[in-house]
């Protein structure tokens, strides 16, 4: 809730490219490894969405890999209050993903959400699964 940028929200691993990292898939890697504790080791990337915006001008490129199924979750409690996993076939499910449009400083949003046993998953990390969805199924 102290954060800066989006304090309360469901979100996946992610943060700002930085000057020592060598590409967007390396900021992604150390983000994970820094918010919840993944391995290097433990991520096999296998490709990247295309960009996207946020509603407060975020510019964000979903970075997608396999992850160990053997990790330890290792939480930066000053980044993440709680971690937690939702299946494969609840994200891939679009029937899940509801959407809503509304304006936003005279401009058209629209902000998709799902809900997951006591979550409430909306915004970015929302809009990021409806891209995924949309790359591998349509």
């Amino acid at each position: 809730m102290h954060l800066k940028h989006h304090p309360g929200q469901v979100s996946f691993p992610g943060g700002k490219y930085e000057e020592s990292d060598r590409s967007i898939i390396e900021t992604a890697i150390r983000e994970a490894n820094e918010e919840v504790g993944i391995g290097t080791s433990q991520i096999e990337v296998f490709g990247t969405l295309p960009e996207l915006n946020t509603i407060s001008r975020f510019s964000v490129t979903p970075t997608l890999a396999f992850i160990d199924p053997a990790y330890q979750l290792k939480v930066d409690r000053n980044e993440v209050e709680e971690a937690f996993e939702v299946p494969i076939k609840v994200i891939f499910d679009s029937k899940n993903l509801i959407s809503q449009t509304f304006n936003v400083n005279n401009e058209r949003h629209r902000v998709f959400c799902i809900a997951y046993q006591n979550h409430y998953i909306w915004g970015m990390t929302a809009q990021i699964i409806h891209a995924m969805q949309k790359h591998l199924f349509h």
